[in-house]
């Protein structure tokens, strides 16, 4: 078992249900909300990516986590 503690910080959030191929569409789309709400990424810290269903990649249900300033 490995352990591993990601520091403090802030996230900009959204989630993403449906297919594993359309994740990098939802990953832009948070990036353009970030963009229009002036969020700094701060692209050299943690990023996550939270799963609640995964056993079905047509059907995926996640939060991405991208850190802000």
């Amino acid at each position: 078992m490995v352990t591993l503690t990601v520091p403090s910080q802030r996230y900009a959030v959204l989630r993403h249900k449906g297919a594993n191929h359309r994740i990098m569409n939802s990953y832009e789309e948070l990036h353009k909300w970030m963009e229009q709400n002036n969020c700094l990424r701060l692209k050299e810290k943690w990023h996550i990516e939270k799963y609640y269903r995964w056993n079905d990649i047509e059907h995926l249900d996640m939060d991405l986590l991208d850190t802000i300033q």
